[in-house]
């Protein structure tokens, strides 16, 4: 989401460590890209660009006992229709990450970003951001230049992420077609659950989640409309058999098998979905700062932190253990 901070909230502060899975940050030269090519300044997506600090990011995690947050570009993307800017660019958002990591080991973990949809250039990146900056994984969007990640040409990279057995987040970035689509609320309102349900979708049909078994798929904000969609797609399979003309993947446990973050509107009804979908084992803690203001993390917090949807065991894998566990 971005820039939510809707209505001032009570903090709350869970009495157990938490692992933020879904947090982001802005470097210098990424702030100025979009100034460069935003509509009306430092613009994402239709909001403002956030503030973000170091001593803010803290400040959040202190109030919330947040002990490390997982750091990745948010939206838009690094690419802006110039490959030699988009190379450049990815390049000095990845090192900046990599700087804060390298500063404060404990507090903050990277998921490094791809200079898509340059294929070569992804995979020297890829080799560059596990190798040299020692990245916990990588964030994808869910287009890029209004190529979807099922395109044959990203094949490459998908490869090379299944042989490092890669932790890949992925976040929704502006519909690739957008010529007559209502304005009357910004993307990240309603077309990034949309984007992000269609991206998935698309990835699990096509068979690119079940071609490369090692990649560990983290999805956003509560797995957008996933969760309402999982027994239409399911039950639409024979259909989908025919017009593919092949044998399509086990749908429902290419979605089970998948994790999911809790960025966003989450509870109670994302997760009651969610937990139908997957297993709470598969189920993470994202508190999308700095998109989100304090006041409303802290909100989401106290719903997760207070739902009986829950019980305790369930609710200290998704806030550590699960995190824990993934990215050991």
């Amino acid at each position: 989401m971005a820039a939510i901070g809707l209505t001032p909230t009570l903090e709350a502060r869970s009495a157990q460590k938490i692992i933020d899975i879904h947090a982001h940050y802005l470097s210098d030269e990424y702030r100025a890209a979009l100034l460069r090519h935003g509509s009306s300044g430092t613009e994402s997506d239709g909001l403002p660009a956030p503030a973000w600090s170091v001593e803010a990011h803290f400040e959040m995690m202190s109030n919330l006992n947040i002990e490390r947050a997982f750091l990745s570009l948010a939206s838009p993307h690094s690419s802006f229709g110039d490959p030699i800017e988009t190379v450049e660019l990815t390049r000095e958002i990845n090192e900046y990450g990599a700087a804060l990591v390298k500063r404060y080991p404990e507090r903050f973990g990277l998921f490094a970003t791809l200079p898509l949809p340059t294929v070569e250039q992804s995979l020297t990146e890829i080799d560059y951001a596990f190798d040299r900056l020692n990245a916990d994984g990588i964030k994808l969007p869910t287009n890029a230049d209004g190529i979807y990640l099922t395109d044959p040409r990203f094949e490459p990279i998908f490869d090379a992420l299944n042989r490092r057995r890669a932790i890949v987040v992925l976040h929704p970035v502006r519909p690739a077609v957008e010529q007559n689509l209502p304005r009357n609320t910004p993307a990240a309102v309603v077309d990034y659950l949309v984007e992000t349900t269609r991206a998935v979708s698309d990835m699990i049909i096509s068979g690119l989640t079940a071609r490369h078994k090692n990649i560990r798929w983290i999805i956003p904000h509560g797995g957008a409309l996933l969760p309402s969609l999982v027994d239409r797609l399911s039950g639409f399979t024979p259909l989908l058999k025919v017009k593919a003309n092949a044998d399509l993947p086990d749908i429902r446990a290419e979605f089970a098998k998948l994790y999911y973050d809790v960025a966003g509107f989450a509870v109670p009804n994302q997760l009651l979905g969610l937990l139908q979908m997957t297993g709470v084992r598969h189920i993470l803690y994202g508190s999308d700062y700095p998109y989100a203001f304090p006041n409303f993390i802290a909100g989401e917090m106290q719903k997760l932190l207070s739902t009986e949807i829950l019980s305790g065991a369930q609710r200290r894998k998704i806030l550590f253990d699960n995190a824990t566990e993934l990215i050991s």
